[in-house]
Order: C-alpha cells, then structure tokens, then sequence
C-alpha cells in the first residue's frame, strides 16, 4: 500500500527518511544513514514495502552547475547578494529559486563589497556554480554575465548604459554596477 504524504513537495537534498525505517527507491538515494532525494518532486512512502521514493507528476526545471540564469537582486550584504531566480536557459519559471552571489564571484577584479556590483531590485544574469543548504551558488565573473536591467535608486527611473555606467533618464543621476555585455537598455546618446 502507497501511502502519500499530503502530496508533500521534496527537492534534491531533502532528507525524506532513515535507513533503520526505509529502503531508498526511485527518486531516492542514502547517504549517511539518511535517505535524501535526488529529484524534485512529490514524497511517497511504500508501508509495505518499507520503500521511499519521490515521483515527479511532470518535469520540473532545476538549475543545475552551467545553466545561466536571470534574477531579480533581493538584499544585498557587504559579502554577499540574495536573489530570486527566476529564469533557467531562457526558460521562465512558474516559482523562483533561491541564489547567492558572492563578492569572489562577481567580477574580474577585486571588490570590497558586493554592494558595487548589483543593488536591490536589479536584474543579473550569472551561471549556476552548485547547489548547497537550500542554495544555488551563482557567479557573475566575465563579461557576459552581471546587470541586465536596473532602476534608479534616487528616482526609481529605467538606468540606461552610458559607457561603462549607467545613468537615469529623468533625474540624470548617475550610477555604478557590474554590467552584463547584453544590458537591456541602451541610451541614445
């Protein structure tokens, strides 16, 4: 007898079980003495059978190490940049996933805080460096990878690419990024 719990959404590296209580099955792997799933998915257990297995009901795109993606910066720390990833291999997403962006891999040359390189709300694309404790790992380091789209932070205006800055249309402010080769919004001057 299958019994599903609650239709329970599992991704990879979720711990669904013990060894002592269950055998790994489809979907699922032990590592440890801890049974950990290897796919994104729902979480079925087999009582009989004593089996854990993850099913998926149709294909759920994972970044995985490679992939370029497209996020939206969240908060920004002296070391590091939370974003919402929400583009996979020009593939939009149905949900976000969690990324972090870290001051080593954000550009070529040395920065004291990542805060330079990207601001809340911005729009980078980087490529996935691994996943680790419920994080992708993403990097900004070439020129292709960095800014796509920014606002103002005085006006909230579109930035437009003035050079190797950005500048606002309507308050003419000025302002400093990391900027991918392919930003979006090119100035007419």
């Amino acid at each position: 007898m299958v019994e599903k719990l609650k239709r329970k959404i599992v991704v990879p590296g979720d711990k669904i079980g013990v060894i002592e209580e269950y055998i790994p099955h489809d979907g699922a792997y032990e590592h440890n003495g801890e049974i950990l799933s290897s796919l994104a998915g729902f979480l079925e257990e087999d009582l009989e059978k004593h089996t854990v297995s993850v099913k998926t009901v149709r294909r759920i795109l994972l970044p995985k190490p490679g992939d370029i993606v497209y996020a939206v910066v969240v908060s920004t720390s002296e070391k590091n940049a939370l974003v919402a990833i929400i583009s996979v291999n020009n593939k939009l997403l149905n949900n976000c996933f969690s990324g972090l962006i870290q001051v080593g891999s954000s550009s070529m040359y040395s920065m004291k805080s990542i805060r330079s390189a990207v601001k809340p709300g911005d729009i980078v694309k980087c490529e996935v460096l691994g996943y680790n404790n419920y994080i992708y790992h993403l990097k900004m380091y070439g020129s292709e990878f960095g800014v796509v789209y920014a606002l103002c932070t005085k006006c909230g205006g579109v930035l437009v690419k003035s050079g190797k800055e950005l500048k606002c249309q309507i308050c003419n402010n000025v302002e400093k990024r990391k900027i991918a080769s392919d930003y979006s919004v090119v100035g007419l001057g």
